[in-house]
């Protein structure tokens, strides 16, 4: 590097200064970002030149990059004693900024080395040279006279030569009659009087050369230019009212005491100032916490809009501005603001306590206190929404896969941000991800530098691009698994679709040592099909209880955002007494029923026999039938008969010899047995008829045999003859049903689902609905060879679940989607064409208005009118026990594993929070409790 070029030292200056405000903040950076005090600047320059200069030269230099062309430090507004001798002083009061008008070029020939090749600072004395630079310097600038401030780099609206001391305004014989503390206390009642001047001075320029003239200009388009400038300016006159004011009323009360005393000594300006202090909560409430964001409009419609930046560069050529950037007026009043402070405390020190004036500066300097702290406690909130708008400005989809992020919703927020690692393979360099946590969603991505300009330029925040790296998890479906040392080391499993998890695509277990014994895992869980689990690190400890603490809060700040989508919660049934070991089994189906008391009883299945209890008493649940791999139960209200399939063989057992709370004469349990080689039924009512039907499959086609009991209540006594068993070799036996009907479907079904007067058969691409009493006039729903269909046909992976009856209409519910169709079997696009889970749906149940879809790891809860995705309810081992619509309230019945136990099975039922609704037409919609 040579010393001597200007160009190479103001570029390493220029280096320093942004390392420098990179790395700390001094009172003047929110309107300066680029200040710096003088004795900075000379380190500066120390630091840049060769040790082994006088010191001197280095504060000369530092005082010469002050008159280059273009200047390249220039002292802020507030440096007075700078601007008015035009030098600078190597002094922590002293400010300056850097000026980005460009490098000068030239020499500074002091910094030269002398051309005689055998000079050097030791033997100067005896260089031929004659203006060898090693010789001591003379000071050239003898008599010559110092430059005018007028010709200055930074301008003033002032005469920066004539200083605005109240002491330069007096006699120097009335200044040596007054004591000390009263001229300073002048001194400060002064500049608050001439700084208030030169505020309004400004906010009118403000007004008159921007806020008024861009509402003219053609920069902008004419349909949102005034919403832009309402935006950017926000309630700037009303400051400026309020400022005009307050200083109209100062100098008047200035000019009186001129007029009155001999010495024009100011009394006091406590009164006035407290007179106009009320007015400021308001105002600076409502312009100081927006002030980020204008800036950041403004910054953006500059990137964007060449008319926009061209205008503004020319309003701040006019000579008014002294060559201030126009984010120094709009920022201007929060600064101000935060000035007051300083200058009421300057008077009120300078006050005696027996003053008049003295406590009600207090009360102004607490009212300024307090304005200020609301500004700041308000901004915090404004920054967040600034931090999204930059975010939303710099996140990049991928091409193929446009999501909308709902970052432009008005009241988004951001809850943390921050880089985590991700180790692929276990072997190579770990890569960042850098996470961003919503209100709303959690977002993934990788962060990028932009193309900017070449060193000393720093980044900021705003100058990345994030680009999304994984699908951006939903709130909602956001799980936070606890991922504790053991986790990290292998002991548990995740999925295998992903390359960050601890299992390989084999799903064979890899041993995470390789990541290092001081790891700090964080396991993120996306439910649904288009999730997935991803295993990050932590730089340490209080970062990963960071994320864990703001990810957990973010959820419950959710629910409690909007209780009313809380449409279900959980109501326990059993939670300690089905383990998952051999003598209880897995959990497979469970019924509600009355007991013989009255009392709401439940009776669950599993693959080693039957349980019963109360309703809500875990301890009261007992086994009952000791009867293996029971699949599906149901009851019949009216006989009062349990129907159990178990083994492929249907029995139907006479519901009160079961029940543990009813009073036995004997230990007999009677049943029946119905049919053998069961695939699957279901218990309801058709037409008024109570039916079980029982499907047996035979070769490709479904056959069934619709049962109707004739045994009539198992309870009266007058039916007593139903219960009594064979006795001897001709002895008959009453049987509980009889068959009512039988048919067929030549598909391998899956499910029977009942309607008021039709039963509809789920078959492997849709639904068959079948006429009891006229089965020629069977139709299958939905019919594929309309167009309106082609999207279940081009799926190969569709599988029926549900048909349910919705008002006029009717839900289809397959494991990719659902949708509506009208009596006539038509396609109905009301809200929307279909809904899209966000699950793979084993099990569907139908409580009007919300369809449930059970997934393996959650439940989907949707609203049907509307598509909407209203609540989820995680779990693992999630899956429907049991699901009844034929009563006015629906039952439904799930079970997963304990959160706490794991090894015990959870039971349990969805209670709705809103009052049931009915499915005619005519009802209202639901009424939240």
């Amino acid at each position: 590097m040579n010393d001597a070029l200007l160009s190479e030292l103001v570029a390493n200056f220029a280096a320093q200064v942004h390392l420098i405000t990179s790395r700390r903040k001094i009172f003047t950076t929110a309107e300066y970002p680029k200040s710096f005090n003088g004795e900075e600047a000379v380190d500066m320059i120390r630091s840049i030149l060769p040790d082994e200069l006088p010191e001197s030269m280095y504060l000369k230099v530092t005082r010469a990059l002050m008159h280059t062309t273009p200047p390249v430090i220039a002292p802020i507004t507030y440096s007075e004693k700078s601007t008015r001798r035009n030098t600078l002083y190597q002094s922590s009061h002293e400010v300056y900024q850097l000026v980005d008008d460009g490098i000068p070029q030239g020499v500074y020939t002091p910094l030269t080395q002398c051309y005689s090749p055998s000079c050097s600072r030791d033997n100067a004395a005896v260089c031929y040279a004659p203006c060898c630079p090693n010789r001591p310097a003379v000071d050239l600038t003898i008599g010559l006279e110092r430059r005018n401030s007028f010709e200055s780099s930074v301008a003033s609206s002032h005469d920066t030569t004539v200083s605005r001391a109240w002491s330069a305004t007096v006699s120097k014989d009335l200044l040596q009659n007054t004591p000390p503390k009263e001229i300073a206390r002048q001194e400060a009642i002064h500049e608050l009087i001439y700084t208030e001047e030169d505020y309004v001075r400004d906010l009118n320029l403000l007004d008159e050369l921007f806020a008024k003239a861009l509402r003219e200009a053609q920069c902008i388009e004419a349909e949102r230019r005034d919403a832009f400038c309402d935006y950017i300016f926000n309630n700037y006159l009303e400051l400026l009212s309020i400022h005009r004011d307050l200083y109209r009323d100062l100098r008047d009360h200035q000019c009186l005491c001129q007029a009155n005393t001999v010495g024009g000594f100011v009394d006091k300006v406590g009164d006035i100032f407290l007179r106009h202090a009320h007015r400021f909560m308001a105002a600076y409430k409502r312009y100081g916490p927006h002030v980020v964001l204008a800036e950041y409009s403004v910054k953006k419609e500059m990137a964007t809009n060449m008319l926009f930046q061209n205008f503004i560069h020319a309003v701040e050529k006019q000579p008014e501005l002294r060559k201030l950037p126009f984010r120094h007026f709009i920022i201007l009043p929060v600064t101000r603001l935060q000035r007051y402070p300083l200058l009421i405390g300057a008077i009120l020190k300078k006050t005696p306590e027996d003053h008049p004036d003295h406590e009600i500066l207090e009360e102004c300097l607490d009212v300024l206190k307090r304005v200020a702290s609301t500004m700041d406690s308000d901004t915090v909130g404004t920054k967040n929404i600034l931090r999204v708008h930059q975010i939303n400005d710099a996140i990049r989809c991928k091409p193929a896969e446009p999501i909308d992020l709902q970052l432009s919703f008005p009241q988004r927020q951001l809850l943390h941000e921050g880089p985590l690692t991700r180790r692929n393979h276990m072997v190579g360099d770990p890569s960042e991800i850098y996470v961003f946590l919503f209100d709303h969603m959690l977002i993934m991505t990788r962060r990028r530098r932009v193309q900017g300009p070449p060193p000393p330029h720093t980044y900021n925040e705003d100058e990345y691009e994030y680009h999304i790296s994984k699908r951006p998890i939903p709130m909602p479906l956001l799980l936070l698994e606890e991922a504790t040392e053991g986790f990290a080391l292998g002991i548990r499993t995740m999925s295998s679709k992903h390359s960050t998890t601890l299992t390989s695509r084999s799903g064979t277990l890899v041993n995470s040592l390789a990541y290092g014994s001081n790891t700090h895992p964080l396991v993120l869980q996306h439910l649904g099909r288009m999730g997935g689990d991803y295993l990050l690190f932590a730089e340490n400890a209080a970062s990963r209880l960071a994320w864990k603490e703001h990810i957990v809060n973010a959820k419950a700040a959710l629910e409690e955002q909007d209780p009313s989508r809380q449409v279900f919660k959980i109501m326990s049934l059993s939670d300690a007494t089905f383990r998952t070991s051999y003598q209880f089994g897995k959990v497979t189906c469970s019924v509600q029923f009355e007991g013989t008391k009255g009392i709401r009883m439940i009776a669950v299945g599993t693959v080693a026999g039957v349980w019963m209890g109360i309703e809500g008493d875990t301890n009261s649940i007992r086994q009952v039938l000791a009867i293996e791999d029971v699949t599906q139960m149901a009851v019949l209200p009216a006989p009062h008969i349990l129907v159990v399939l178990a083994d492929k063989t249907l029995y139907a057992y006479a519901l009160e010899a079961l029940d543990p709370t009813a009073r036995k004469t004997s230990n007999d349990k009677p049943f029946q047995r119905i049919a053998q080689s069961i695939s699957y039924f279901n218990a309801g009512v058709c037409n008024g008829r109570p039916l079980v039907i029982a499907m047996k499959k035979r070769g490709l086609d479904s056959h069934f045999k619709a049962f109707e009991p004739v045994c009539g209540d198992l309870r009266d006594p007058a039916n007593s003859r139903f219960l009594t068993t064979k006795t001897g070799l001709f002895g008959k036996t009453h049987a509980w049903f009889r068959v009512h009907k039988e048919f067929y479907v030549g598909a391998d079904s899956s499910a029977v689902h009942f309607l008021k007067a039709r039963v509809v058969v789920v078959c492997p691409r849709g639904f068959e609905v079948i006429d009891l009493d006229n089965l020629h006039l069977n139709r299958n729903i939905p019919d594929l060879s309309q167009p309106d269909f082609a999207f279940v046909t081009q799926r190969t992976d569709v599988l029926p679940l549900g048909f349910f009856k919705c008002r006029q209409h009717y839900l289809l519910c397959y494991n990719t989607f659902a949708f509506l169709v009208d009596t006539h079997g038509n396609f109905v696009q009301e809200n929307y064409a279909w809904i899209a889970w966000e699950g793979t749906p084993q099990a569907i149940a139908f409580y009007y208005p919300y369809i449930v879809a059970f997934d393996h790891a959650f439940i989907e809860i949707r609203h049907v009118e509307t598509g909407e995705l209203v609540q989820i309810i995680a779990g693992v081992q999630m899956r429907c026990l049991q699901f009844t619509n034929d009563t006015f309230a629906p039952v439904v019945h799930g079970c997963m594993t304990h959160p706490f136990k794991p090894d015990f099975q959870y039971v349990f039922q969805l209670m709705a929070n809103f009052e049931p609704v009915t499915l005619y037409p005519n009802s209202p919609m639901p009424r939240h409790r």
